[in-house]
């Protein structure tokens, strides 16, 4: 079950790399593991610096996965963002406008991309 959800997770940032990779993000990092958490993309676009946290589904029956970032998923990509910028602090200098993202991906059984949605600024500017 786990090697599944692993792989299920890769697929979903795949696509979101893919996605803001064709919006002009450059990927900077994937898979930033701290004490805190993990934060599956950071990119840069315009100046800014995103924290990009990526939920799939297969299917909506069982909720959608907007509604897997609450709260509390919140406060762990940004503590989890600032003690990436505590320890990367040239890239802290270099991007004064720090956003922490969502990208949710909803595929269907056969693993075919139903939809794929991007929301900037979750937790407004850092």
């Amino acid at each position: 079950m786990k090697q599944q959800n692993y792989r299920k997770g890769k697929r979903g940032e795949e696509i979101a790399e893919s996605y803001l990779r064709r919006q002009g993000f450059q990927i900077i990092e994937k898979n930033y593991h701290t004490r805190f958490g993990e934060i599956d993309i950071i990119a840069t676009r315009d100046s800014k610096l995103h924290f990009v946290e990526v939920k799939l589904k297969i299917g909506e029956h069982f909720g959608t996965p907007e509604e897997m970032i609450d709260k509390r998923k919140l406060w762990q990509v940004t503590r989890t963002a600032e003690s990436y910028l505590l320890t990367n602090r040239d890239i802290a200098t270099k991007f004064p406008e720090i956003r922490v993202d969502a990208f949710c991906v909803v595929l269907d059984t056969e693993g075919n991309e139903q939809r794929a949605d991007f929301y900037e600024n979750l937790t407004g500017d850092m």
